[in-house]
């Protein structure tokens, strides 16, 4: 019977897992790295894991048992203008699957490819084609070195003759390497011009940091984060972040870019006018800061706080002849925070409501008003949106969260959705999102072609008495 079983399965019998084995290869690749491979870490065990039903938890005894990850950087063809650069890469590797089987291949940080999923990972082609030893089994530098192949010729890592493929896939490839290139290409045009160079190297100064902050860092405790942060309703905290030294020259920085006459993409859907930072070199500092968050997130918010290994991380400006305010919305984030840089300003308030989900996912629960410096941070599920200004100007750095840990768990790809209790509060509808916008409030000027076009509420989970503002409601993706 046993000759029946896959050969992974044997192999996995052969060659069990050992540490002190995946120990002693990372020491080989350390020092003899081939060419495409720099900036070898350590090992580290994950503070929560998702298990295959699904569910989050603490490893039990993870020094034992792991799993264990290795952060490194791989670069594909030397003067790849997309990804000859170093990209990087988390290695996981899980006792149940390493060295029989695979490690589990996540890109880390902005990286643009049409052959991994949204969170970065490889797929399973990938993992088919992973070459093995003589014993039938993965190596870590066999695994490098199939990820440099991957980033020189993707379909070949995988085995698949190009010709054969659609054509669509070839152009899907070539928008995501004109994506990565023009990305780098920003950043090195910049680098020259930038005003603070310590902006670009990823360390913060203790100067730039309020004192409070640094000093609830230093003690690291949950007591002293405590007394930070200040609660402004269950859910919503504030402290602050930043000197308004460092404010105003972070805002020296992003208004040099601005005349640069550099192209910028748009940070979402929803602002014209901002900037990404981690489209222009900055992904470094935004890293540490948030590596200096992190603890925040463990604290207030577990599960989506926990584990942070992506962000997107960008500009708003709100002034007149642009944009004023912000629709009502959730954040494609696990935890978002909303730092204020300036200007002089009036108006903008901060207005929350309910969670998505919730029976009050529409009611008011709290207007926040900004200061420089200040920094509020709140799950991206949380509904909210930012009134409009009414003199000056004011500028905010947006930091969206991503755990690539929560986002494969159910609680967070398929949450709960409860029917509103009752009509929604004016101030929470969204025109852009909801089906009864326009029974509240006027659909602003320009805005009209978003009638119709809603998902929220769900269709079979709205409020008593509810009614569409539309006779003819466009198909959606919610039911």
């Amino acid at each position: 019977m046993a000759d029946l079983e896959p050969a992974a399965k044997r192999c996995r019998r052969e060659i069990p897992f050992s540490l002190q084995e995946l120990q002693k290869e990372i020491a080989e690749l350390r020092a003899n790295p081939p060419p495409y491979v720099s900036d070898i870490g350590q090992l580290t065990t994950p503070s929560l894991i998702c298990d295959e039903h699904g569910q989050l938890k603490k490893p039990e005894a993870p020094e034992k048992t792991g799993p264990w990850d290795l952060l490194l950087c791989v670069s594909g063809a030397e003067g790849d203008e997309a990804y000859g650069t170093p990209c990087r890469v988390n290695l996981r590797f899980d006792p149940d699957l390493w060295p029989a089987k695979l490690p589990l291949v996540r890109f880390r940080g902005v990286f643009h490819h049409a052959l991994t999923d949204d969170n970065g990972a490889m797929l399973m082609p990938f993992y088919r084609a992973l070459p093995r030893d003589e014993r039938d089994a993965c190596t870590l530098r066999l695994t490098v070195q199939a990820i440099h192949n991957f980033l020189v010729e993707p379909f070949a890592s995988w085995k698949l003759p190009a010709e054969r493929l659609p054509e669509k896939f070839q152009r899907s490839l070539d928008i995501h390497r004109k994506m990565n290139a023009e990305r780098l290409e920003i950043i090195r045009k910049y680098r020259p011009q930038a005003l603070h160079a310590d902006l670009f190297r990823g360390k913060w100064k203790d100067e730039w940091l309020e004192p409070a902050f640094v000093q609830a860092r230093k003690q690291n405790s949950p007591e002293a984060w405590r007394q930070l942060v200040a609660e402004h309703m269950p859910g919503v905290y504030s402290f602050k972040l930043i000197t308004d030294a460092f404010c105003d020259m972070f805002l020296e920085e992003v208004f040099n870019f601005y005349q640069s006459g550099l192209p910028a993409r748009r940070p979402n859907s929803m602002n014209a006018y901002g900037i990404i930072l981690n489209d222009i070199g900055m992904e470094p500092l935004i890293d540490e800061l948030q590596r200096m968050l992190q603890p925040l997130g463990d604290l207030f918010f577990p599960g989506p706080g926990n584990c942070w290994d992506g962000h997107h991380c960008f500009i708003v400006r709100y002034r007149s002849g642009e944009d004023l305010g912000l629709d009502m919305h959730t954040d494609d984030s696990d935890v978002t925070f909303n730092l204020c840089l300036g200007l002089d300003f009036a108006g903008a308030g901060l207005q929350f409501c309910g969670m998505t989900g919730a029976t009050d996912h529409r009611k008011h629960q709290m207007c926040y008003k900004h200061r420089k410096g200040h920094c509020v941070f709140h799950l991206g599920r949380r509904r909210h949106g930012a009134d409009d200004i009414t003199s000056g100007e004011r500028l905010n750095l947006i930091l969206w969260n991503h755990s690539s840990t929560y986002r494969t768990s159910d609680e967070s790809e398929a949450p709960e959705y409860n029917a509103e209790s009752g009509p929604p509060d004016a101030v929470c509808v969204s025109y852009t999102h909801d089906r009864d916008f326009g029974n509240f409030k006027e659909y602003p000027k320009g805005k009209e072609h978003f009638r119709g076009r809603g998902w929220c509420p769900r269709k079979r989970l709205e409020y008593p008495g509810f009614e569409p503002d539309c006779e003819s409601e466009e198909e959606d993706g919610h039911t």
